[in-house]
């Protein structure tokens, strides 16, 4: 009697997940069986999941391939084979998602699992990645298709096309909602879409917190939102009320974790009434510091040649001379002048050789002279603002402490991006 042994390894305890929420069911009955083939949608979409979390990256035409190392019938059902799992019957499944939409299906499985699991929702905390591919893309061949295209890309891959995939998840890192999106697609729209959609499409507590970064904090999205819906965002820096408070000298305490302070404040940016809180966390202090040192570098090098060619720069009158070493200065705020003095030179009106004839008609020009130096007191007071940023929250009430907490648990969606990168072929 021959005995063949089969690895199940974790993705028994998939399989076994799945048919215990009954998601084949629905699945079932949103993408009904129309041709004459052997499996349902249901199972040939346990299939792919079962391949994708199987951390190999394998191709549709290679399913059967890699299902021949595994015991497909406890995975699958009896008599299920590798054979049954081709890229032909992969291909109609992904064509029945397609026409049914996959955001669609997803919030239907959502749905259903919240109704049996008690996942809770106290915050949703939204993002998106982009998935860069190799080859060519012609544009899309559907009224609802994305385009894969050139875009910003957070993979660092300028040079590649790709599309964008935005994710909403509980406080648990439990994905909800998930949409594909084109890969030129902005950020600000894509959250804030995700944001309305889930809203509209999920039964949430009205407590429950919208948290993402600073993308979504504009006008138009926290108008959107509305006064009801309570979120907590990051302010962008590069808003003007915001650098001014993160340059001001604050009284900041410290927070429950010690490795950051803060410093409370109200805003009504917009006409919309929130609170603000200034951070100032250690560890991000510490990286930034680093970045500083080789800016200051950097500029030390670039401002001694700047400061040579000033020097070799004629002026009519001495006041002219300290006017423009003053402007120059000035875009320098670290910097100062070191026994700066201006120095008057005569000269010939002809730029011949030699020295000046008896009689020959010559001018007085004046010149800047000194060197400069950091001024020490500033690029300390600089370097002790460094790793704040702002956090807002339309909670008026909410303390200092819950708005970190929540937003750190941002991460949650971060771990679920990476997870997605390592297990989805592209």
């Amino acid at each position: 009697m021959e005995i063949r042994t089969l690895p199940l390894d974790h993705l028994g305890l998939v399989s076994g997940v799945f048919d215990q929420l009954d998601i084949a069911d629905l699945i079932d009955d949103r993408l009904p069986k129309k041709r004459n083939h052997n499996l349902e949608h249901s199972r040939l979409i346990k299939a792919m999941i079962l391949n994708g979390l199987g951390y190999v990256g394998q191709r549709l035409y290679l399913f059967p391939e890699f299902y021949e190392k595994l015991p497909v019938e406890r995975l699958l059902g009896e008599g299920v084979t590798a054979a049954d799992l081709n890229d032909d019957a992969l291909g109609r499944t992904l064509d029945a998602i397609y026409a049914y939409g996959p955001t669609e299906l997803f919030n239907d499985i959502a749905l259903k699992v919240m109704s049996q699991l008690d996942l809770g929702v106290q915050r949703l905390h939204a993002d998106t990645t982009s998935f860069s591919v190799q080859g060519n893309y012609e544009g899309p061949s559907g009224r609802n298709a994305i385009e894969i295209t050139l875009g910003h890309s957070k993979d660092g891959r300028m040079d590649l096309k790709q599309f964008v995939l935005g994710l909403v998840t509980n406080q648990d890192g439990i994905p909800l909602f998930a949409q594909a999106h084109s890969g030129n697609a902005s950020d600000k729209n894509t959250i804030m879409e995700s944001f309305l959609k889930i809203k509209s499409g999920l039964y949430l507590d009205d407590a429950a917190y919208y948290i993402a970064d600073s993308a979504v904090y504009s006008e138009k999205n926290i108008r959107q939102l509305g006064t009801e819906t309570l979120w907590i965002t990051r302010v962008p820096a590069t808003l003007t009320e915001c650098k001014q408070l993160i340059d001001s000298d604050l009284d900041m305490v410290e927070c429950f974790d010690p490795r950051y302070k803060c410093f409370s404040t109200t805003s009504n940016y917009k006409d919309i009434p929130q609170k603000w809180v200034v951070y100032q966390s250690e560890p991000m202090q510490a990286r930034m510091e680093k970045t500083f040192e080789k800016r200051l570098e950097k500029e030390d090098r670039q401002a001694e040649k700047d400061l040579a060619k000033l020097r070799r720069r004629e002026f009519a009158c001495e006041a002219d001379a300290i006017k423009e070493a003053e402007l120059w200065i000035a875009k320098l705020p670290l910097y100062r002048f070191k026994d700066l003095s201006v120095k008057s030179v005569v000269k010939k009106v002809e730029k011949k050789r030699g020295r000046p004839k008896n009689g020959e008609k010559l001018i007085e020009v004046y010149l800047i002279d000194g060197g400069i130096e950091l001024d020490y007191d500033k690029v300390l007071k600089e370097k002790s603002k460094l790793g704040r940023f702002i956090l807002a929250s339309n909670d008026i009430n909410i303390d200092p402490d819950t708005i970190l907490s929540y937003y750190k648990g941002q991460q949650e969606v971060e771990r679920g991006f990476r997870f997605l990168k390592v297990s989805t072929p592209v």
